[in-house]
């Protein structure tokens, strides 16, 4: 009896939670011998297009990973640039400052997370079809030649505010790639970026030689341009309220209908499911009363023999 109100109980609930679910397919069945080969081979096929097939100018070209435009290449571009300069700078600070714990630190941080950062920016541009910069911009440049000719306490001023300078524009424009980008690498990419360029700018501020009065000052967001009423000057008051009960610009972040935060509370927390989840807990609390039942009469037939 146990062994059956087990079962169905199982059923049930197999059911209530099967109900509502988006359908799978169910996977293929492989030999050991094939195992590993499909675990390390990837659902998708991942191409690999030649360099410069990813556009150029303002061109938005469509990829496997979703759309790359000209401020995905712009991003790819700098992060490339960046490891192309601050790697060197890294390198010139172990050799100028070896005396100096937070400057090797700082240094460490720099070379470290640049070597990370240029892996992942490479695989990226080699998926994406996009050339690489293979040389820092002349302004970097510049910044390594003042580093090169600095020494002491001259040089840590240099080497501090310059990075720390540079990251803050790093780590602003990767926070708006990130928002903003509709290609999958390209999320990938920033989000590394703004893990490493805050690492960066902690150890460099933990040098104790930034400047923070020349850095350059945040600015408020712009305010929304107000509405040019001239342009529909014949919508009806409905089609006025509705054009101002959102003042913000942009896209309205929704929620998917039929997700746990849109239900309803007729659905209960078990969606439509509710019927069968409480109709498993019955049978269950039927099979425990008829267990004890079943336990008593037991008993009640043993003392009764035993007079």
């Amino acid at each position: 009896m146990v062994a059956l109100t087990g079962c169905a109980l199982a059923v049930l609930l197999t059911t209530g939670s099967a109900l509502g679910q988006p359908a799978t397919t169910t996977p293929s069945t492989t030999t050991p011998s094939t195992a590993t080969a499909s675990t390390a081979t990837p659902s998708t096929p991942i191409s690999t297009p030649p360099p410069g097939s990813a556009g150029t100018g303002d061109e938005v070209v469509q990829t496997q990973w979703g759309p790359l435009g000209p401020a995905d290449r712009d991003f790819m571009n700098r992060v490339k640039q960046a490891g192309l300069w601050e790697k060197p700078a890294g390198d010139k600070g172990r050799a100028k400052r070896p005396d100096q714990p937070k400057i090797l630190e700082a240094c460490k941080h720099l070379i470290e997370g640049h070597t990370l950062l240029d892996n992942v920016v490479n695989r990226a541009g080699v998926l994406l079809g996009h050339t690489l910069p293979t040389e820092a911009s002349d302004e970097q440049k510049g910044w390594l030649a003042e580093m090169d000719a600095a020494s002491g306490d001259e040089f840590d001023a240099v080497f501090a505010n310059r990075l720390r300078a540079a990251h803050g524009k790093v780590y602003a424009y990767a926070a708006q790639i990130r928002a903003g980008t509709k290609n999958e690498l390209i999320r990938i990419l920033s989000t590394q970026a703004m893990i490493t360029v805050f690492d960066h700018i902690k150890v460099l501020e933990d040098t104790g030689r930034v400047d923070f009065a020349g850095l350059e000052s945040p600015q408020p967001l712009a305010p929304p341009p107000p509405a040019d009423n001239s342009a529909a000057p014949d919508a009806t008051g409905d089609q006025a309220a509705d054009a101002t009960a959102n003042p913000t610009d942009g896209v309205i972040p929704t929620v998917p209908e039929g997700t746990r935060f849109t239900r309803t509370a007729e659905q209960g927390v078990f969606g439509e499911n509710n019927g069968v989840f409480f109709g498993a807990i019955a049978v269950l609390a039927l099979a425990l009363v008829g267990m004890r039942f079943i336990s008593r009469s037991k008993k009640s037939r043993r003392k009764s023999r035993s007079f």
